[in-house]
């Protein structure tokens, strides 16, 4: 199947190239699509010069901090305007490993929509206390509130099939930040039941910073109990 990996940078050039290798040497046959979000550390420029020597690497560049959520939104179209088989989401700080890939691509053959979980049996992450709860929190409430069956709902490790992309894109979709993970996979189960679920080790990031605010969590509040609201009015379109 012809696989498209994407991830969105901002100030990853600490990172973004050893990513990049690490995924062309354990699944070379991939292409990869990466927006960043004019990141003042030089990540762009760095990523254009990787687009020379990667040919398999496409890269976009946005005008500045546009939102995690609407960058991803692109990637979806992206894969479909350009006729990919599988579209597979990561984030560009090593938080998830390239050598789950492998995993990935096997159980999407037999599924619409994979996530590597955290939280199912053999999963774990090495946050500190405080996110850790923050992190456990969200994925609690937001299985709770939207009757979300999947043990994780926020991380951004994902696999879609082009079909349930195109229905994806049908959508309404109200969040362009962090809150789009757990929207995300709202409507994923109410469009398809052939989700899945594989254990990994969310790793705290290698190089730099987290990007997460207190803006961006009370966001994920205001979206997450909007969702509540609305669950039972979602129609497939």
């Amino acid at each position: 199947m012809n696989s498209l990996i994407f991830t969105a940078t901002y100030n990853e050039a600490g990172n973004i190239e050893r990513l990049v290798k690490e995924i062309f040497q354990i699944e070379p046959s991939v292409d990869i699509f990466i927006i960043d979000d004019n990141s003042p550390d030089g990540t762009g420029k760095l990523l254009d010069a990787m687009s020379l020597k990667f040919k398999k690497l496409k890269v976009r560049h946005r005008t500045g901090k546009l939102g995690l959520g609407s960058a991803h939104i692109e990637a979806m179209k992206y894969a479909v305007e350009n006729n990919y088989d599988i579209l597979i989401t990561m984030d560009a700080d090593f938080s998830h490993d390239p050598k789950y890939l492998p995993e990935m691509l096997k159980l999407i053959e037999t599924n619409d929509f994979v996530i590597g979980s955290r939280y199912v049996k053999g999963g774990g992450l090495g946050y500190g206390f405080i996110r850790t709860a923050i992190s456990k929190t969200a994925n609690f409430l937001a299985r709770l509130l939207l009757s979300i069956k999947l043990k994780e709902c926020t991380t951004s490790f994902r696999a879609f099939r082009k079909d349930l992309l195109i229905k994806i894109l049908d959508q309404k979709i109200s969040s362009t930040g962090y809150s789009f993970f757990f929207e995300m996979v709202f409507i994923v189960t109410r469009l398809t039941s052939k989700v899945s679920e594989f254990p990994i080790y969310f790793a705290d990031r290698i190089d730099g910073e987290s990007k997460i605010s207190k803006n961006e969590i009370y966001r994920g509040v205001v979206t997450l109990f909007k969702l509540f609201l609305n669950r039972f009015n979602f129609k497939k379109k």
